[in-house]
């Protein structure tokens, strides 16, 4: 035991690099404010396990071989290391599951836009430092004598042992915080080469879909999926600024739904949840049941997409698969133009005279961040300094209330935008038409605590709760009397897809009546955001 405790004296650089890179995270995890006590416990006793056993098996391997491990130990840390701190720095919360696939599926655009709305110049000084210092620490590693392994078997044995315990099982290894971003990263690989594969295959399958409601006159629909409205700032739903001067004229004709939830506060797997049939308990529906795509397809419609966010036929993305099942495809991402790039495709769709139904879904950039780039100059309208509508609050100072400005100018703009469609819809003849707005998921504007954004490790009431609003034309609606339109009713998104069916008229053995929003069998249901229970979240915020 002597001869360890004299090289471990000797080694101070070695242990302190691994002290950096593995223990330097797990010490910072009280900031986490989504980490119970036990979780940070449990962070800190699993990496300071690997830590040691990583230490301990140092001692019997050469210093050139040393180097090379603690050099390779560096590239495959350094990047999630800085990661998870900026975001610890900047959001006070540990990166979760959820959000760790989220990174995979984030565009360069989207990325940009992020690090340029929450990164400061403190948080990138901590991150270049970060990655400087364990760089320097490598460089001036000395030599030192190795252990036999035949004189310490029994230690050896046990480093391994325990290595391979704490990075082969799984639970075990999300503690690590390198470990679970690569071991999250194959299994997202893994699963979304599964479902494409299942997917692209079962559309050889025969599956009946019918028409509940036959007329001779071609039917519209068009479903629009904004992005990261927050409802609380839209007129329509009371907000005193008047951000919806349009769609407010709309009366009764338009239907404003007060209690709808969102399935998710990340885009993908909010939309992944919109166009299929896929469940919290039930995962392994996304792969057995055919999408909304699929469906509309089967039921004879013109499927069509047309799409402000970027999408790809090369399935880079876990919606990527059900976004391509859409017979004709519009990926106007790339333009970097606001929303009513979308206008004229649909006008164009919409002139077609092919007496065809039509299913069109439109995917807005919406209101996400940075919000000042989400709408033309002619909508920078709101001004708190001069309307002063924005309430006082500790955790609102003036960045936070011209940044709500901006977000306020582009939730206008949306309301020109949606008007622009259903003003489209409006104008065809002897053809039946229906829309439905819903966000994908919301937006917290500094509601409860010095944040904006929408973050699942942050989740609050403003991020999950959507705004969901039905318009039908006059024939539509006369001639679909079966449908209700209750806008107190209680209703997650996640059933969007049976919904939808049912204002279309179509039906499936795998349509559930209880779970449209417009049946009348409709039947309220427990509704989850991600894992988390919405009621749980809606009551953490009320006390």
């Amino acid at each position: 035991m002597n001869e360890i405790y004299s090289i471990l004296k000797k080694k101070k650089i070695q242990f302190f690099f691994l002290f950096y890179i593995l223990l330097l995270l797990p010490i910072l995890c009280p900031l986490a404010q989504n980490f119970t006590f036990l979780d940070k416990v449990a962070v800190f006793l699993v990496c300071g396990l690997f830590f040691a056993a990583i230490w301990i098996l140092s001692l019997f391997i050469s210093s050139r071989s040393e180097k090379i491990i603690y050099s390779i130990m560096l590239a495959i840390s350094i990047i999630p290391g800085s990661i998870y701190l900026a975001y610890l720095l900047f959001a006070h919360v540990m990166l979760e599951q959820n959000s760790v696939t989220s990174l995979f599926e984030t565009n360069p655009e989207e990325s940009k836009e992020f690090i340029a709305h929450y990164l400061s110049m403190w948080v990138i000084a901590g991150v270049v430092v970060y990655a400087a210092i364990p760089i320097v620490m490598i460089c001036k590693m000395r030599s030192f004598r190795k252990l036999k392994i035949k004189e310490y078997k029994t230690l050896f044995i046990l480093s391994i042992i325990t290595i391979i315990a704490i990075v082969g099982i799984g639970r075990v290894s999300r503690s690590v915080y390198f470990i679970n971003f690569y071991r999250t990263f194959i299994s997202y690989k893994i699963r979304t080469t599964h479902e494409v594969k299942e997917i692209q295959a079962r559309q050889s399958l025969d599956y009946e879909v019918k028409t509940n409601h036959k007329d001779s006159i071609p039917q519209i629909m068009v479903l629009v999926i904004g992005e990261s409205l927050n409802k609380h700032h839209m007129s329509l739903y009371g907000y005193p600024r008047n951000t919806n001067p349009l769609l407010s004229q709309y009366g009764d004709s338009l239907v404003v739904y007060n209690d709808v939830v969102a399935p998710h506060v990340h885009t993908i797997p909010v939309v992944r949840s919109l166009l299929s049939m896929n469940e919290v308990d039930h995962s392994e529906y996304f792969t057995e049941k055919p999408s909304m795509y699929e469906l509309f397809n089967r039921a004879g419609y013109e499927t069509y997409l047309i799409s402000n966010q970027r999408f790809n036929d090369e399935m880079r993305a876990s919606y990527d698969i059900l976004l391509s099942l859409a017979k004709k495809r519009y990926n106007l991402a790339s333009y970097r133009q606001h929303d009513d790039i979308v206008l004229p495709i649909l006008n164009k769709i919409l002139e077609k005279n092919d007496k065809k139904d039509k299913l069109i879904i439109i995917h807005l950039i919406g209101n996400h961040m940075a919000y000042e780039f989400r709408y033309p100059k002619e909508y920078i309208f709101f001004n708190n300094q001069k309307d002063g509508l924005v309430k006082d609050a500790p955790y609102r100072d003036e960045k936070a209330k011209k940044a709500i400005d901006a977000y306020d100018n582009s939730v206008l703009y949306n309301d020109y935008i949606v008007n622009s469609i259903i003003g489209s819809l409006k104008k065809l003849q002897h053809q039946d038409a229906a829309m439905i707005y819903l966000s994908d998921h919301g937006e917290e504007m500094y509601d409860y605590r010095d944040f904006a954004g929408h973050a699942y490790e942050k989740v609050s009431p403003t991020m999950s709760e959507v705004p969901f609003l039905v318009w039908l034309s006059p024939s539509y609606r006369k001639f679909r009397k079966d449908l209700v339109f209750d806008k107190n009713r209680v209703y997650s998104s996640a059933d969007f897809i049976y919904s939808v069916s049912d204002l279309a008229g179509i039906n499936y053995v795998d349509y559930e009546d209880s779970k449209s929003i417009f049946s009348t069998h409709f039947v309220p249901r427990e509704r989850y955001v991600g894992e988390k229970k919405y009621e749980d979240i809606k009551e953490k915020f009320e006390k």
